[in-house]
């Protein structure tokens, strides 16, 4: 499985618009995976998939991961080496 951004034009509910930054992920050549407005900040979402592959996360256990850098502001930080 092979890990990379997208980015999608999003709107909050009062109709701001904002750009999204999801993941998706790619065996053999097709999309099997694909989690959309993950973060408004590209460079974690770089890191997030740079960290999915150089671990070779299974797409079973992407959500919960990504789930977990989202809600433990500390193992965010570590990712992004702040």
């Amino acid at each position: 499985m092979t890990y990379r951004v997208f980015s999608q034009r999003c709107r909050t509910s009062d109709g701001v618009r904002y750009t999204g930054w999801g993941i998706e992920g790619f065996g053999e050549g097709e999309e099997t995976l694909r989690l959309e407005d993950v973060t408004e900040d590209k460079h974690f979402a770089l890191l997030l998939a740079a960290a999915l592959n150089r671990e070779q996360a299974e797409p079973a256990h992407v959500f919960d991961i990504i789930s977990d850098f989202l809600a433990d502001p500390e193992l965010k930080r570590s990712l992004l080496g702040r």
